[in-house]
């Protein structure tokens, strides 16, 4: 989503919509393979922050699809991810555009 909410994909787009859409996927194909594990490590680290306590009780928030329990976890690890998987973001996303734009 954020890739096709840029000018580069709109006017790739333009230019060719149909190979724009094939060369997109290929490229966030390509962009997941190679950042994916990273992101997991980041994720991982992130949740790895909270107290062993705190992270059961998040786990079986997850279990039972509590969702309020487990908000309140989510938001105290949500800045930390994102500060974390940010730079990836614009990294990988910087790669898919250059693709999808040659």
């Amino acid at each position: 989503m954020f890739v096709e909410r840029t000018q580069t994909y709109a006017m790739a787009n333009a230019k060719d919509s149909s190979g724009t859409k094939v060369k997109l996927d290929a490229a966030l194909d390509r962009a997941v393979e190679k950042y994916g594990a990273e992101w997991e490590r980041n994720l991982t680290s992130s949740w790895g922050t909270l107290h062993p306590s705190e992270l059961d009780q998040a786990c079986k928030a997850l279990a039972e699809r509590d969702q309020l329990a487990f908000q309140r976890f989510a938001v105290q690890v949500g800045p930390k991810v994102k500060s974390k998987n940010e730079p990836l973001v614009i990294r990988a996303g910087t790669e898919v555009l250059g693709e999808i734009w040659s």
